[in-house]
């Protein structure tokens, strides 16, 4: 089984409550909305910030909202925004040099194709498709 961390699925929990509103919202609102800690909350947006999916408004009536429409954000961006990208094996990841078979192994191979696979299909789905009406 392959799951993802608690926090890209927050992540899309923050985007699609952030993707129902015109406003910006606080991190206490979207904390209270989505039932995740106000802490977690602010890191994952700081994330989103950096990576240009999200924007910070200061001052009054000001917090978070999206700079760009959930549309234009894929489930595979946030998976290689969280979790580093699809790695199947340990050599497919950072940490490829690390195997001492790597020149020799036959695997190393196809597990780098189907990670590239399953990274490119996620790539492939925008959030909005995945968003509840």
């Amino acid at each position: 089984m392959m799951k993802l961390s608690a926090k890209t699925r927050y992540a899309v929990r923050i985007l699609f409550e952030l993707a129902r509103v015109s406003t910006p919202l606080a991190i206490a609102s979207l904390s209270e909305k989505t039932g995740i800690r106000p802490r977690v909350v602010e890191n994952i947006c700081a994330q989103l910030r950096h990576d240009g999916i999200s924007t910070g408004i200061v001052g009054t009536g000001g917090g978070i909202r999206l700079k760009i429409p959930l549309g234009d954000i894929s489930l595979g961006r946030l998976v290689d925004l969280f979790e580093g990208g699809v790695a199947f094996a340990v050599c497919c990841g950072d940490k490829a040099n690390d195997c001492p078979n790597q020149r020799v192994c036959e695997n190393r191979a196809v597990w780098r194709e189907v990670s590239a696979k399953i990274q490119a299909e996620l790539d492939a789905i925008p959030l909005e498709s995945l968003r509840l009406r």
